[in-house]
């Protein structure tokens, strides 16, 4: 179907950010669509970043009526199919009402459960998370929204780090009462100083921008302090960082959707809302205290004689924290996810018999390579004949471990192979469901990066079907497009979908592999140093 969809999402920065998720599983459901973005300037060359946005639209920071209704117009002429309104104010209720759509859609924002939890705390029943009720509107247009995490595109995305860690600190918000002390954020940041010899990057607000003690106790030649800084330039440098700590802010999203673990600090605000860091390796640091959350948002002045709701969490915890984080990421490898049928071996559907097995030309030498290159083999395979009723879970199994068998036997190790026994419209109850692992949503990625401890992000997906494609951008990993198995048929929709196809569309694995041996040839280093300017 060739929609033209608008998106609408103003502000915040951790919204918009948050907003990537829907955008891309919109993009997925309806591939050939146009997707606009309409938010604010200051968010513009965030949207930019977002996989499936095809055109930004801006708007001032507060719009006059003229320049509403200019913007009102200039939108009507483009003809949307869809129009998805994942602000839900006054301004994008006008938009919405007076710019001509086939379908609407507004994102609930499950008030009453979100009172219940501030007002009486009441957490019988948590709050969505944000991106899921904005992915409830892309369910309710009849596609399966596939992105369940923030997703940015980043220059450096596939690049090496340098030597050397760096740690990324936010220590800002948009509330004073959201934000934990500076002197602890200080104590970490000394403390993982001294003990990893880390980079400390200060992204300071107006608030913090003079406080002594961020500069009397951390040695300047591993300190570096932002102002000023562009958002899109942000997000390379929290790429480039190892580890990013904050409060309950929009960094840390923006943290998530670069693919950098965070550390959040939630104090008068609680995960329970439905906002909380949503990256793989995210972790919250919060106290129970009878209070919290004391507001939706952090808003509201602390009543009691202190925060105790951050007072009670001491810098040494949060050190132990990054501690864990850092020691998985400086272990972390990378893999190549590659599909089954059709990519590594002939496709034959439905066949659950291993005698009848035949490898791919090239499949075999590309396996060969790909261990060359230090990279981990992983098979990612959707079964649905599992649910259709074609073989079993035991026949699957048995396939799967033949394959493995006559794999070690050419000289190659598979490092886990995974496959999605699912199909909603399957007829084996048990499997016939929507889930989180069928390709493309990202679940058997994600269970193998953390069994595996994998970097996800300097990964690749190849296979031969869409699906594979778009795990790639789901996770965040670099895909691949092979023609043998089903990919010519694929060819013509990902031209349209995706401005890179040419380069990613290859002729078998083999090609793919020697394109992926090209590129960690040239990944070059481009870690910020000695920055000088200035964020607020």
């Amino acid at each position: 179907m060739n929609s033209k969809i608008l998106v609408i999402r103003f502000s915040s920065l951790g919204d918009v950010t948050l907003a990537s998720a829907p955008v891309l599983s919109l993009k997925i459901g309806f591939p050939k669509s146009r997707i606009h973005f309409l938010t604010r300037e200051s968010y513009v060359s965030i949207a930019r970043l977002m996989p499936g946005v095809d055109e930004v639209v801006s708007m001032s920071e507060s719009p006059s009526v003229r320049e509403l209704l200019g913007i009102i117009k200039r939108l009507d002429s483009q003809e949307y199919d869809i129009i998805l309104d994942l602000q839900g104010n006054f301004r994008s209720y006008l938009i919405r009402q007076l710019v001509f759509a086939g379908q609407k859609m507004v994102y609930n924002k499950g008030r009453s459960v979100r009172r219940r939890i501030v007002n009486y705390k009441d957490f019988s029943t948590k709050a969505e998370h944000t991106i899921d009720k904005y992915n409830d509107c892309v369910s309710r247009l009849g596609t399966v929204p596939a992105a369940k995490r923030p997703i940015l595109r980043v220059n450096s995305l596939h690049e090496t780090k340098s030597t050397g860690r760096q740690i990324f600190f936010a220590p800002g918000a948009s509330f004073p009462n959201k934000q934990w002390p500076i002197d602890r954020f200080v104590e970490v940041a000394t403390e993982l100083q001294r003990s990893h010899q880390a980079r400390i990057v200060w992204a300071t607000t107006s608030h913090h921008r003079d406080n002594p003690c961020l500069n009397d106790k951390i040695h300047s030649e591993n300190l570096t302090h932002l102002t000023d800084c562009p958002l899109d330039k942000l997000t390379e440098i929290i790429h480039q960082s190892d580890l990013c700590i904050a409060n309950d802010s929009g960094i840390a999203h923006l943290a998530s959707a670069v693919g950098t673990p965070v550390i959040a600090v939630f104090g008068p605000t609680h995960p329970a809302l439905g906002f909380a860091p949503r990256g793989l390796y995210d972790k919250v640091i919060e106290v129970d205290e009878y209070c919290r959350p004391c507001s939706l948002h952090g808003d509201k002045l602390c009543f009691r004689e202190e925060r105790f709701c951050f007072t009670r969490i001491g810098p040494a915890l949060i050190v132990s924290e990054a501690e864990r984080i850092l020691e998985r990421r400086e272990h972390a490898t990378k893999a190549v996810f590659v599909d089954r049928d059709g990519t590594i071996i002939v496709d034959k559907p439905f066949d659950s018999n291993p005698d009848n097995m035949e490898f791919e030309t090239g499949s075999i030498e590309a396996l060969h390579l790909a261990q060359k290159l230090g990279l981990k083999i992983i098979i990612v395979s959707n079964q649905s004949g599992v649910a259709r009723g074609y073989f079993n879970i035991t026949d699957a199994e048995r396939f799967n471990q033949v394959l493995v068998l006559l794999l070690a036997q050419k000289g190659i190790k598979v490092d886990a192979i995974y496959f999605c026994p699912h199909y909603s419209k399957g007829k084996v109850a048990p499997y016939s469901r929507i889930c989180s692992c069928r390709k493309p949503s990202p679940g058997m990625v994600e269970k193998a990066a953390l069994e595996l401890n994998l970097d996800v992000r300097q990964s690749y997906v190849i296979g031969d079907k869409l699906d594979d494609f778009n795990l790639g951008s789901v996770v965040g990993a670099r895909s691949f497009l092979v023609r043998n198995g089903q990919g010519l048929d694929y060819e013509d929709t990902l031209r349209v979908q995706v401005e890179t196809a040419e380069i990613r569309i290859c002729q078998n694995l083999l090609d793919a592999m020697n394109k992926i041996e090209g590129l960690e040839k040239t990944k070059i280093s481009r870690r910020p140093r000695g920055v000088a300017s200035k964020i607020s």
